[in-house]
């Protein structure tokens, strides 16, 4: 009999498709390009929801975040909880004979949902302390033996405050020079964001370091061989302009799936966060629970232009408790459509953003331009947005008045709606109440 497969996901925190893998021409990422040169590496691979536990959520329950209901943060007082009816990787796993970990950071409520057979949050000094956290994974391979495993390791960085001022023993930091950090065209090219990317920077690179000593980690137990490793983020990077934000600077990230044996892939299948749990039950060999809205990305894994991968939605409502501005989104190779479900609101932004001084320099000089895109554009969304996403990649200009595009316009806008009808989207009562066409004939959701 075969041994039953294992797996590894290491998840970042704010962390872009930053890396040489990936194409940057300045961070070093030594252990990332390493398992890249093993991996399928995704080069249009989106969060669904581009905040942490909405997308961690969407991960582990492989349900948008209007269906799995954690709409927004679990801890403190924004206390969102996901939906008690909800499957998830650590339930179906478990419940299959599977040992099931957490290290570092989880950022998901509640425990029945999501029911761990070694919670090791807080054992592992914290989840910045990269050699810390790789030691803690050494001691979960010790413990479980030849058991199959989904290991599931949750690091801080590259999230904002970047832990820089305090040293870790083991690591070796590595800086980066502020004056010739490139800075990506929705930021303005001022001072305090060239230096706080410059922190960014170093925080990935420690990232790196993580990343490659929990491989080792699991090479040393001699668990490599059954095992799929992968490699991503819960969304884009913590700047004004990403996360939090329907644009791609926030939905874009990064992901890596290597297999034993497997060589190296460059794949350009349009892929979300609900793809992943599917391809965990899968890979594992355990039966999917009914009514998981994506498939595995398993079959595709060889290939780099697999056909029927065109396009994928994104769906967000809350940051924080506070930060409430839902969208509905759906990305194509050619155009995005976004659907603004509140646009007379304001852009709010998260409480570190907010605080960074990033956006202070934009309030403090009056910065009229983040790189190209306008910052009233950036604070007054209209309704409905449709971009040209290989003309205009920042999503500077709205398309949606275009008269040779509506066409295109109503196609997406359908598309998105009847998303939002077949995933439940409690929202579309909202949609409904306000008189947009298209809902008339759908039930509410239960």
């Amino acid at each position: 009999m075969d041994q039953p497969k294992s797996v590894l996901l290491l998840i970042a925190d704010d962390w872009s498709p930053l890396a040489g893998c990936f194409g940057s021409p300045v961070i070093q990422t030594p252990h990332v390009d390493a398992l890249a040169s093993r991996a399928t590496r995704f080069s249009n691979a989106f969060c669904t929801s581009p905040s942490c536990a909405a997308s961690r959520a969407n991960i582990l329950t492989g349900h948008y975040s209007h269906t799995h209901g954690q709409y927004g943060h679990s801890h403190s007082i924004h206390n969102f909880h996901t939906a008690a009816t909800m499957p998830s990787i650590p339930k179906q796993l478990g419940a299959a004979g599977y040992a099931t970990g957490i290290i570092g950071k989880l950022h998901t409520q509640p425990q029945s949902v999501y029911p761990w057979t070694h919670d090791l949050q807080k054992v592992s000094g914290g989840p910045r302390n990269v050699p810390k956290m790789a030691e803690v994974a050494a001691g979960f391979f010790n413990d479980i033996g030849d058991q199959p495993f989904y290991l599931h390791m949750g690091f801080t960085d590259p999230h904002r405050d970047f832990g820089n001022k305090q040293t870790y023993e083991g690591v070796d930091e590595t800086f980066y020079d502020a004056a010739t950090v490139p800075v990506p065209d929705f930021l303005p090219d001022h001072p305090s964001v060239r230096a706080e990317l410059a922190d960014y920077y170093q925080s990935i690179s420690r990232l790196d370091l993580g990343y490659g000593l929990a491989i080792k980690a699991l090479e040393a137990a001699g668990r490599a061989e059954d095992t799929m490793i992968v490699v991503m983020s819960d969304h884009g990077m913590p700047f004004p302009g990403a996360k939090a934000s329907s644009f791609d600077s926030g939905h874009h990230c990064p992901l890596l799936i290597a297999r034993p044996g497997a060589d190296e892939v460059e794949n350009d299948a349009l892929v979300n966060w609900s793809n992943i749990a599917p391809t965990v039950f899968d890979w594992c060999g355990v039966e999917p629970p009914e009514g998981l809205p994506e498939r595995s990305l398993l079959p595709i894994l060889d290939d780099t232009h697999p056909e029927g991968w065109e396009e994928t939605f994104f769906s967000h409502t809350f940051h924080e408790v506070t930060n409430y501005y839902p969208y509905r989104a759906l990305r194509g190779r050619k155009y995005k459509y976004v659907r603004n479900l509140y646009p007379e609101l304001t852009r709010p932004l998260p409480s570190d953003l907010y605080a960074s001084p990033t956006w202070k320099a934009v309030i403090d000089d009056d910065l009229q331009m983040m790189g190209r895109r306008p910052t009233a554009q950036f604070l007054h969304q209209r309704g409905e947005a449709l971009f040209d996403i290989e003309d205009d990649p920042v999503e500077s200009t709205n398309l949606i008045d275009e008269p040779h595009l509506q066409d295109v316009a109503e196609q997406m806008r359908a598309k998105v709606k009847r998303f939002r009808v077949e995933t439940r989207d409690p929202w579309v009562l909202a949609s409904r109440q306000l008189g947009e066409e298209g809902f008339e004939e759908t039930r509410p959701p239960q």
